[in-house]
């Protein structure tokens, strides 16, 4: 997937690089095996009987880890002690030929430190125990956040996901006519193609004022645009409305737009300032990234509601350097007004040069007796 415009600090989607490390490290294993001059079923008997381990090991955490959900069965799992076993020992058939295999290699194959085959199954159930009791194989954070990703489990998924469903899909399909209103009864104060969008902000930092103003006094509120009205959720009449500012350079207008925040980062500062949510900074910088990513792939996939809006994504750099987020937001605005007119340039050649090359051949025939050469340099 390709990198995010929004923002260079935001990261995009893990890829496959800790398989390829892992391969690295078979094919290093493999030459190391091959230099020491190991014979190949000695290593092979080896690695069977320490892979029947691991899988006795996972087997006797799995039921440890039953002795707690059946505690749960009716809450979780609608009383039904098959899923509660599924949900922990996973598919029962794998599950199944695996403890087979491992029960086979362990009473055919030699123990490796030679010890009976009850001294090693009660070693390998006192490391499990001792593995939970002293939290021994935790996960460290990155690879509870791939894991969080890859299953879209974040906090931040399902705020862009409500975003959109509950705010965004309802308001950017009529948007064009409301802003087509708005400038029939204010003279076209929006009148650029790109101050005919919805112009969302997403400060990474999730510091999300109230008032606009506040954050920079060079934005100004000019008008609310004409309400959209819909019935959601059993609320009759729920009213959707939306703000125009305009923006000042040395006292003078220079632009405007509808403007505001995305709200759900409002929802992550908070969490961050409330003890009960367990949410620290990190988390809620994290969080906030992958929401401005997760928005970005359902805009995405939505061309009417993409073309209709447009996300400014910035982080407030330390105090001292000038930020400015007026300039910020007209620096978004001149960009897309130029994206404007470049397309619409190349678009007017190119049904101009169409309109040109699909005319009939027409032949022109001279007046004249005699036909004219060439060359003029002649006469």
């Amino acid at each position: 997937m390709p990198r995010s415009n929004l923002h260079p600090s935001i990261p995009h989607p893990r890829g496959h690089r800790a398989e390829q490390a892992a391969l690295v490290l078979l094919g290093a294993c493999l030459v190391a095996l091959w230099g020491l001059g190991e014979p190949p079923d000695h290593t092979l008997r080896y690695l069977v009987f320490y892979l029947a381990s691991l899988q006795l090991g996972l087997l006797l955490k799995e039921v440890c880890c039953l002795a707690e959900e059946l505690c749960h069965v009716h809450s979780r799992y609608q009383g039904s002690y098959w899923k509660a076993t599924r949900a922990c020992l996973g598919c029962p058939t794998r599950r199944g030929a695996v403890l087979l295999l491992s029960c086979y290699f362990y009473c055919s194959l030699p123990s490796a430190s030679g010890l009976p085959l009850s001294w090693t199954l009660a070693l390998l159930g006192l490391s499990e125990a001792l593995n939970i009791l002293l939290g021994l194989k935790g996960l460290p954070s990155a690879e509870i956040s791939a894991v969080c990703e890859k299953g879209k489990f974040n906090v931040a998924h399902g705020l862009a996901w409500s975003y959109y469903i509950g705010y965004l899909r309802l308001i950017l399909p009529g948007f064009p006519a409301r802003i087509q209103a708005y400038n029939q009864l204010h003279k076209n104060i929006l009148q650029g193609a790109g101050s005919r969008r919805l112009y969302i902000l997403a400060p990474l930092d999730c510091g999300v004022p109230d008032d606009l103003s506040v954050a920079d006094p060079s934005i100004r509120f000019l008008h609310a645009l004409p309400q959209q009205v819909n019935d959601r959720a059993g609320i009759k009449g729920r009213v959707y409305t939306n703000s125009v500012y305009e923006f000042l350079e040395h006292g003078q207008p220079v632009g405007a737009c509808v403007l505001e925040y995305a709200t759900p980062l409002q929802t992550l500062f908070a969490m961050s300032q409330d003890g009960r949510a367990g949410f620290s900074r990190e988390d809620r910088l994290e969080q906030a990234k992958l929401f401005c990513r997760t928005l970005e792939d359902i805009l995405a996939d939505v061309p009417e509601c993409q073309n209709n809006c447009c996300l400014i994504v910035y982080q407030e750099p330390a105090e001292g350097n000038g930020f400015s987020l007026s300039q910020e937001v007209l620096r978004r605005l001149r960009q897309e007004e130029r994206e404007e007119v470049t397309l619409g340039t190349l678009g007017t050649l190119m049904v101009r040069d169409s309109s040109t090359l699909s005319e009939e051949p027409r032949l022109l025939i001279s007046g004249m007796d005699q036909p004219l050469p060439l060359r003029t340099d002649i006469f």
